[in-house]
């Protein structure tokens, strides 16, 4: 049974191999080696293990045969699995919120614009881009949805962040969220849905140039 002090320090280390994955640091298909990672991450290896189980779930991981595992490298068709899925839920989401925003939602949602626009660390983006989705997909009360598409959403990240799209289009994604955030203000839910499909299909476009 895990201790809460090992699921505790397996998150911790979850996000810390994240951040180096997102980074840069870890490449595509290369190895993660436990007994490196935990005397760089100053972890035992039963929390590590919990810590790559985690980011194997998230699609950033892949596990090589015993206990071993690896950076994932997404393929094509991943990438079309995941921007497919991504067009027909994060509207949904979307649609489901309308009605129930609020002005806290909508600044959440600008604060992380905001801090967007002067950040170009791609750990640190791809939170941000999240963050922002979230604070307008939250109102929905959709958990299974929302918990879908975070998933989506950080398997996602790695594909952006080998084609570079997650550090070259910021000023694209910038004027795009900020439409998006207006048309929700002004409660113009088909044109909000509208520019969140043309979004994620500028976003794939983007990442399957730079594959």
């Amino acid at each position: 049974m895990e201790s809460d002090t090992d699921k505790t320090q397996a998150e911790s280390a979850a996000a810390e191999i994240r951040t180096l994955i997102l980074n840069g640091a870890f490449l595509p298909g290369q190895p993660l080696r436990q007994e490196a990672l935990s005397d760089q991450l100053s972890i035992s290896r039963t929390p590590l293990r919990h810590a790559l189980q985690e980011l194997a779930g998230e699609g950033l991981v892949e596990a090589t045969g015993y206990k071993g595992a690896r950076v994932a490298k997404p393929d094509q068709r991943m990438v079309d699995d995941l921007f497919d899925m991504r067009l027909l839920l994060e509207p949904l989401a979307l649609q489901s919120a309308f009605g129930h925003h609020t002005k806290l939602d909508f600044a959440v949602a600008e604060m992380a614009l905001d801090a967007a626009e002067a950040e170009r660390e791609p750990a640190k983006l791809s939170k941000l881009n999240w963050d922002f989705h979230y604070a307008l997909y939250r109102p929905s009360n959709r958990q299974t949805l929302l918990r879908t598409i975070e998933q989506l959403n950080k398997a996602s990240a790695l594909a952006e962040v080998i084609a570079s799209s997650i550090v070259v289009r910021p000023e694209k994604s910038a004027d795009e969220h900020r439409k998006l955030l207006q048309a929700c203000r002004n409660e113009d839910e088909a044109g909000a849905i509208a520019i969140l499909s043309e979004h994620l299909r500028l976003a794939y476009h983007d990442v399957r140039k730079g594959k």
